[in-house]
């Protein structure tokens, strides 16, 4: 019995071990994952504070950068000709520009030369930044061309252009070279004779009028009816600057009797490039001619609001692609 009482107090005794045992690995374990919980939690809160303040520092500088354009739309608008200076030029007219960033690679110009107005809408490549910083390159030249060099007739005008934007960008056919150009329509409206001349690197120019078609025979291939209103001059196929053997293009200039009531339109790409409508796709530009003839008999003013709805039901859900631009004179 004795044996019996020592080997249960043994058996206990080592009992009470293991429960002490495994008790102090327990509280050592808590101990541990609480120290552990701490820290994770102090990484956690380490972590949150770093993605805070490389987050404040990311809108900062994002900030510091839409500042920056914003106030280099600034400098764009101050060069790119005022709505009343447009006015005062070409009374019966309506510009539809819509940048696709806050500043425009597309631009439009209008300048005077004795009885002629010359106009243009121009198309720089890329659009945002880059396509502002050609464009003031554009700017600067074709207002150099007819204050400096008394140029009138759009040919020459858009050869002078193509030789300054080869010089300025330094092209060449070095592949590092700057290779970037533009395309436009040029136009010069002479008010006491309504003659029309006009050139243009890659864009047309329209003119609308009721039963063209039938009274007006075309002076060369180039020159194409849509329609029985609608008459649309083609332009070269070839841009301003992009030249790397450094030689300028010659530029083609047409002449066209205008009459009174007659619409002259000029644009850049990208309206008709715009993606939308049920199945996605572009509006392209016979769209864009349906769009003008449509709003023939309405005052040029409320042309704008023609082709801004018409743009915008296109257009829908998607994004805007590039920077649109459409110009319109009535005689």
């Amino acid at each position: 019995m004795g044996l019996s009482i020592y080997i249960l107090l043994v058996s206990h005794s080592f009992l009470y071990s293991v429960i002490a045992v495994c008790i102090a690995v327990l509280c050592i374990g808590f101990a541990g994952f609480k120290m552990h919980t701490r820290q994770l939690k102090d990484a956690h809160l380490n972590l949150e504070k770093v993605v805070e303040e490389r987050t404040a520092s990311l809108k900062h500088k994002e900030q510091e950068i839409t500042d920056s354009i914003r106030y280099a739309l600034r400098i764009q608008l101050s060069i790119i000709p005022t709505p009343q200076r447009v006015k005062s030029l070409l009374p019966k007219s309506m510009v539809f520009y819509k940048p696709k960033d806050i500043v425009s690679g597309d631009f439009y110009w209008v300048e005077e030369i004795n009885d002629e107005v010359l106009f243009a809408a121009v198309d720089c490549t890329g659009h945002g930044v880059p396509g502002a910083m050609m464009s003031v390159i554009g700017l600067n030249s074709l207002t150099q061309a007819v204050q400096d060099k008394k140029l009138s007739q759009p040919a020459d005008i858009l050869q002078h252009l193509d030789i300054a934007v080869n010089d300025t960008l330094r092209q060449s056919s070095d592949m590092n070279a700057v290779k970037d150009g533009m395309d436009l329509a040029l136009c010069n409206i002479n008010f006491k004779t309504l003659a029309l001349q006009y050139a243009g690197a890659f864009n047309s120019v329209c003119i609308i009028r009721k039963h063209i078609s039938t009274s007006y025979i075309p002076k060369s291939d180039r020159e194409v009816f849509y329609g029985t209103d609608l008459l649309e001059i083609k332009s070269d196929k070839f841009p301003i600057g992009s030249n790397t053997d450094g030689i300028a293009d010659t530029f083609t200039n047409h002449t066209f009797q205008l009459l009174k009531e007659d619409c002259v339109y000029i644009y850049t790409d990208g309206y008709a490039d715009q993606f939308g409508g049920p199945k996605g796709k572009k509006f392209k530009y016979n769209q864009l001619k349906d769009i003008l003839l449509s709003a023939v008999d309405l005052s040029i003013e409320a042309h704008y609001a023609v082709l801004d709805k018409a743009l915008t039901s296109w257009q829908g859900t998607q994004d805007q692609v590039d920077d649109v631009l459409v110009i319109g004179v009535k005689i």
